[in-house]
């Protein structure tokens, strides 16, 4: 309010000048001063109006506020804000929208990371379990191998245990065989022996006692070979069920050796699948990384922007309420004038009445042949007092 009356105030002080003065002093010049600063001030006002809209509207922070006010009235650097405006909202604009596809390849990319993540320790699982089942697997082998050996052990000691066998039953079956003759030389001999006189008998009671020593070993031996025989299909027996177990502990032993090889391959892949996926997974976190930076450099922008763009809205607000300003504070001096014109076209008419009357008094002087009488002072033209509150 006290600005609006100040250029009130300076308005009036310039539309007045000289009105202190003699109200004839008023007349053609007083009234030419006035039509004077009517409308250098509404000429003022009107150059104001470009300024201040152009302020309001455009963004250019760049230049003077002299520059600023000087250009502004030129269509070429209102088109120039105007555009610097657009510019900036397009950057902005811009900028929001690098600023969105950031946050979806940072929202992806963690996705990504949380994926080769899981693939990790889910390798990493596959891994320790098949690193136990490799371990299973491995002392299985061992088992089997000492298994092997001990049935190869076994193997050699039947073979060897049957060999003596055959060989003890095949000198058995000699002596049997070399007494079964010797008996039948015996039992020849009794024969004969019968017809022989009574100083014989000796003799044949000799020959019937190594006869029936002869028969013991017989029998003795028949005895033996019978054990060895039937001790010798044991050991065949055995020696077959070694060589069947050997065969069954050397297939188990291949297929477990097969599982070895290809429990190895699958460490190896599951090992290179690892090392792999914690690349992957390290290539993804850095990229993740990257990305994390490059949005917080991007919102700081953003951040930037937003208060740049606060800024600049508050100053078009000051801006539009300074217009506004304006364009009351002109009414108000529109009508300030319109007035004072009003006063002016009075003042006029009055002094020139007066004029008339003061030639009228000059013409009736000179015709007068009396002494001539004071002229009457003009009266001082009327002036319509002015509002206080707009003095």
């Amino acid at each position: 309010m006290t600005r609006k009356n100040t250029n009130k105030q300076y308005s009036l002080r310039k539309l007045k000048k000289g009105t202190a003065s003699v109200a004839v002093a008023l007349s053609v010049l007083g009234a030419g001063l006035a039509s004077h600063h009517t409308v250098q001030a509404s000429e003022d006002i009107t150059k104001m109006m470009p300024i201040l809209s152009g302020v309001g509207s455009a963004i250019d922070s760049d230049i003077s506020a002299d520059t600023l006010a000087k250009n502004m009235t030129k269509p070429e650097a209102i088109e120039k804000t105007i555009q610097v405006g657009r510019e900036y909202k397009q950057g902005l604009y811009d900028q929001l929208v690098r600023n969105k596809k950031l946050e979806e390849d940072l929202r992806i990319k963690g996705l990504l990371a949380d994926a080769a993540s899981l693939r990790a320790k889910s390798a990493e699982r596959e891994l320790q379990e098949l690193e136990v089942e490799y371990n299973q697997v491995e002392a299985e082998k061992t088992a089997l191998e000492s298994r092997k050996a001990e049935l190869e052990s076994a193997l050699e000691g039947a073979m060897n245990f049957s060999a003596e066998d055959s060989a003890r039953i095949k000198a058995l079956e000699a002596e049997k065989t070399a007494l079964e003759s010797r008996k039948a030389e015996l039992e020849s001999a009794l024969e004969g022996a019968m017809n022989f006189s009574a100083e014989d008998s000796a003799r044949i009671k000799a020959l019937e006692a190594e006869l029936a020593e002869t028969n013991a070993k017989v029998e003795k031996l028949e005895e033996e070979k019978q054990i060895l025989e039937a001790s010798r299909k044991r050991t065949n027996r055995d020696l077959e069920t070694v060589r069947n177990a050997k065969k069954a502990t050397e297939a188990e032993l291949a297929e477990t050796n097969a599982k070895v090889e290809k429990l190895e391959e699958e460490k190896q892949i599951l090992e290179a699948s690892r090392k792999r996926t914690n690349r992957d997974l390290e290539t993804v976190r850095n990229a993740k990384k990257a990305t994390e930076a490059e949005l917080a450099e991007t919102n700081a922008k953003v951040e930037k922007l937003e208060e740049e763009k606060q800024i600049l809205e508050a100053s078009r607000k000051r801006t539009n309420r300074d217009l506004e300003a304006a364009r009351n504070a002109k009414k108000e001096v529109d009508a300030e004038l319109a007035k004072l014109k009003a006063e002016a076209e009075a003042l006029k008419e009055q002094l020139a009445k007066q004029a008339q009357e003061i030639e009228k008094l000059k013409d009736s002087k000179e015709a007068s042949p009396k002494a001539p009488e004071s002229p009457k002072t003009p009266e001082k033209p009327e002036v319509t007092p002015k509002d206080s509150g707009k003095s």
